[in-house]
């Protein structure tokens, strides 16, 4: 029974009525009250809303919907009481070796229900497996959950992340009260679960993931793939994460051509779904010591199958979900943008690569030569690139003057080893405003660069400074560019 299958019966079911059947209600204005059930109430503490669908005890704090009522009154699972409700209610349904016939439901005083529902085209119509029942019923069991961030919830609820109730089917026990992230593979089809413990429950296994079957085997499986996949060949590109809310907060920044390894290490059988939508992958794992050992031999994997592979860096300690969460969904965006772009060569780096090989011009760059990875285009020694640079931005070739490059060395050294107040070092960007302006406009430089502020910090950096340490001056100086 599909997530929609159950709304579909909640709907044509009176709460009032189901309770009704247990116990005496009252009218006491727009609820009903009676004895609760579950604890050995004296006085009616048990209040119905039929409009919500939603019970709840004043005394005991017993709450939830028809089906949590029926399960928690009968003492059975979610199923069960599913099942007990469409017995009542539509027609009977009965499990035959494993399988469960769908038998049409006659239109009447609960409505209709759809004779076609729960098929799959590789599945007999007629007959639905029993463990294709029991995810669906799961996935509606789920209830809704907030991310903890505004820019973030839309996208989890597009994914159908929701929070286990504590009581569900003896099957689904190890995911009971968990925050729950449901798989799907390539073609859509939902295949199995992750569940990651909630907030104050670290004694808890961080994560634990469905039974592996024929349909669920993760080192065949990418989550957010097929969510994905139209982005994904449309860009020509993906980017590779480690987990499942690194995947949501990449959608939604808006780069949906992104999907998670679902906490397994890189297979064949990833790279080999992935080929079929992407010529390169941006690799972006977790900037922690296992992130980055994953990512050493995730891109060598990539580029042993014919693929293009690059490193997007985050600052230090962080992932996806995590600066997302830090910098919000705009300055986040944009710090990706600018960490792809600082990967991939610009013309003055293809040209002085091309000089390098004893070719001076740009005219004939190829698609390819623009794609490769700027860490492998070939850079000439540090005193003759300034010169270069100086040389370009002068109008000249770059090819007969300044190539010593003496005088840059000296500004170069300028800016080592040395400390400066923010003040200071604002009048040498500013000079032609004045000390407070030009240090309140170094601030705003710094906190709107994301990748400079994330580096900043990682050396202690805090907007309040006054004084900047030598480091982080040189950090200014090489984002910013020399005064």
């Amino acid at each position: 029974m599909t997530k929609q299958e159950i709304q579909e019966l909640k709907a044509s079911l009176s709460i009032r009525e189901v309770i009704g059947r247990y116990m005496t209600l009252n009218r006491v204005g727009r609820r009903w009250m009676g004895l609760c059930p579950f604890h050995g109430d004296r006085h009616p503490s048990l209040s119905v809303n039929e409009e919500k669908g939603s019970f709840v005890c004043y005394a005991c704090g017993e709450r939830g919907d028809v089906f949590a009522f029926v399960s928690k009154v009968e003492n059975v699972g979610f199923i069960e009481a599913v099942k007990k409700l469409t017995v009542d209610n539509v027609n009977r349904l009965t499990v035959d070796n494993g399988q469960l016939p769908i038998k049409k439901k006659e239109k009447g005083k609960g409505g209709n229900v759809d004779a076609k529902r729960l098929t799959d085209d590789n599945i007999d119509a007629k007959r639905l497996p029993i463990e294709k029942i029991q995810k669906e019923i799961f996935l509606a069991s789920l209830m809704p959950v907030g991310s903890g961030c505004s820019e973030l919830t839309p996208t989890w609820l597009d994914f159908g992340v929701g929070q286990s109730p504590f009581m569900v089917p003896k099957y689904w026990w190890s995911m009971r009260n968990r925050l729950v992230f449901p798989v799907r593979d390539e073609e859509g089809r939902l295949v199995g679960f992750a569940g990651r413990w909630l907030s104050g429950e670290e004694e808890k296994k961080k994560y634990v993931n469905s039974r592996t079957s024929e349909l669920y085997r993760k080192s065949e499986l990418l989550y957010g793939l097929y969510e994905g996949r139209e982005a994904i060949r449309r860009e020509g590109c993906v980017f590779l994460v480690e987990g499942y809310k690194d995947v949501l907060a990449m959608h939604a920044a808006g780069f949906k051509h992104t999907v998670g390894l679902c906490g397994t290490i890189l297979s064949k059988e990833h790279i080999a779904l992935l080929k079929r939508y992407a010529t390169s992958v941006r690799v972006m794992l977790d900037a922690d010591k296992a992130g980055r050992k994953g990512t050493d031999e995730t891109i060598p994997a990539f580029m042993g199958e014919g693929m293009e592979a690059v490193r997007i860096g985050l600052p230090e300690g962080d992932d996806p979900d995590s600066l997302f969460r830090r910098l919000g969904k705009e300055a986040f965006a944009a710090y990706v943008r600018e960490a792809v772009r600082r990967t991939l060569p610009s013309d003055e780096q293809l040209l002085l690569g091309r000089i390098r090989k004893g070719i001076g011009l740009l005219s004939d760059v190829s698609e390819t030569e623009r794609r490769t990875p700027a860490a492998d285009v070939g850079r000439l020694p540090g005193t003759v690139e300034r010169a270069f640079r100086r040389c370009i931005s002068s109008g000249n070739n770059g090819l007969e003057v300044g190539m010593t490059g003496t005088a840059d060395d000296i500004e170069e050294r300028k800016w080592k080893n040395r400390s400066a107040t923010l003040r200071w070092l604002g009048r040498q960007y500013s000079p032609d405003v004045a000390p407070e302006v030009a240090s309140r406009r170094l601030k705003q430089w710094i906190v709107g660069n994301p990748i400079l502020s994330g580096l900043l910090q990682e050396n202690g950096w805090t907007p309040s400074q006054r004084v900047l340490t030598p480091k982080q001056v040189e950090q200014i100086v090489r984002i910013l560019g020399e005064p």
